[in-house]
């Protein structure tokens, strides 16, 4: 009978042996392939989920910084829409308190300029030469006048002429400040009109007029006793033709710090025969209105801004947090299963390894009275030999293909039953699918070969004696 036949025999005839040692050799390659299957496939899940929190976290604080981005731009421009709307109507209230800034002559006694109003005349012409020069940014609405003391019924009082309004060459167009008189009209202050009405025709230094308005109370000399009227008339009734006291103006900057410096020093430059006087409440009620908002504005976009830093700052401290804890779990799984790999499985492979030994070994002994018939009958060494190392080698290729098949199986299953893993990171590696299909035979060879040995150094005289 040929060895395979006595192969093929052997394997039917001795089932339970050969259940044992297959299931020995399927549970090792099991093992084998389920255990680096399921670590290679969670790491590259791990790599892929880390990568995915990580982006998904980056694009959360990106969405919120876009977010605080947006609000903060639609914040600035309502601030400055406001701050805009606001120096409008800055501007129209300054236009209604009246000018903030008086130019006179350099000479000029300020004691007596305030004590009685007393100013050095200047030529009109100066006026034109501010109007005109482009280095005059920081003053706006020229109007020239000339002021004298005068008698009038019996009283004292300040006859003012204006002259319409100069227009800047480098200016925006404005609406003009000041009172615009006609000429042969006359506005009355409060005190220097209580005793005429509007309409009525009154001589002033020999000339007549028309009283147009009467001004209503101020609360000022300089304004409750004055004779307002056209400039022209007023040079004609004092005899000063082309002659002004001073120029009236607005000191449009008033955001600068060194705000007077800056305006005398354009003066100097266009116009050294003057001097600047600032009423400076006037000027610093201006400045104050528009910096009281700039400043709540600039402290309503800070607060928001620190609000946003911190919420950003709390979710990067989550996300971190969350991240730190995934990654920490998932290092903990991969310890295990990495442990399982080089501790577990190649223990629980030795084991069945000698299992499938004692299984040859109780084979060989149930086999002594047939060995010693085949040596007798003339099989070689290696005739015998090639049997038992042949079937244990068959065991272990089929022992080896199921256990890649139940392997990958296993590792799939607690893959996704366990340890909630995509199975589209478990995909089956063919070196160790190869790895096994080799190895599982070669195994199962070197498990048998001592009972082999055995088998094949026996005396067959001294086993037919025995029989």
């Amino acid at each position: 009978m040929g060895t395979t036949r006595l192969l093929l025999a052997e394997l039917l005839h001795r089932k339970t042996n050969v259940t044992l040692s297959l299931a020995a050799l399927v549970a090792a390659a099991t093992l084998f392939v389920a255990g680096p299957t399921l670590l290679n496939g969670y790491q590259r899940e791990s790599a892929r989920r880390m990568e995915s929190m990580q982006n998904e976290t980056e694009r959360k604080l990106a969405e919120m910084q876009r977010e605080t981005d947006s609000e903060l731009l639609a914040m600035q421009k309502k601030a400055d829409q406001d701050l805009a709307e606001l120096n409008l109507r800055t501007q129209r209230i300054m236009r209604e308190l009246g000018f903030n800034l008086r130019i006179v002559s350099r000479d000029t006694d300020l004691n007596k300029l305030y004590a009685n109003f007393v100013s050095l005349d200047m030529p009109e012409e100066y006026v034109k030469r501010l109007a005109q020069s482009p280095q005059i940014t920081k003053i706006a609405h020229l109007v020239a006048s000339l002021r004298q003391m005068v008698q009038w019924e019996d009283q004292s009082r300040l006859l003012v002429g204006f002259a319409p309004e100069a227009v800047q060459s480098n200016g925006e167009k404005k609406a003009p400040m000041g009172l615009q008189i006609e000429r042969g009209n006359v506005y009355l202050g409060a005190v220097a009109g209580e005793k005429h009405q509007v309409g009525q025709k009154v001589e002033i230094l020999g000339k007549q007029f028309n009283v147009a308005r009467i001004l209503p109370l101020n609360g000022t000399a300089e304004e409750d006793i004055s004779i307002c009227m056209h400039l022209a008339d007023a040079q004609e009734v004092l005899q000063k033709p082309g002659r002004i006291s001073e120029i009236m103006a607005l000191g449009c900057k008033c955001k600068t710090v060194n705000r007077i410096e800056e305006i005398a020093a354009q003066l100097e430059a266009v116009l050294p025969e003057a001097k600047v006087l600032e009423m400076r409440l006037q000027a610093i009620a201006r400045q104050d209105q528009r910096t009281l908002v700039e400043q709540h504005y600039a402290q309503t976009i800070s607060e928001y801004k620190n609000k946003r830093a911190k919420i950003t700052e709390q979710e990067t401290a989550q996300q971190k947090e969350l991240l730190d804890r995934e990654r920490s779990h998932r290092a903990e799984v991969l310890g295990i299963l990495s442990q399982i790999n080089t501790v577990v499985i190649p223990l629980v492979v030795l084991v069945c390894a000698i299992w499938v030994g004692l299984l040859a070994w109780s084979n060989v002994r149930e086999r002594r009275s047939e060995i010693g018939l085949l040596r007798a009958l003339g099989k070689t060494s290696l005739r015998i030999a090639s049997l038992f190392l042949g079937k244990a080698a068959l065991l272990g290729l089929v022992g080896g293909l199921a256990g890649c098949l139940i392997g990958y199986a296993l590792a799939t299953w607690l893959a996704s039953r366990i340890l909630g893993v995509d199975m589209i990171h478990f995909v089956p590696s063919p070196a160790i699918f190869m790895l096994t299909l080799a190895g599982t035979p070669l195994i199962a060879a070197m498990a048998s070969y001592l009972p082999t040995l055995s088998a094949v150094s026996q005396d067959p005289a001294v086993v037919l004696v025995d029989m």
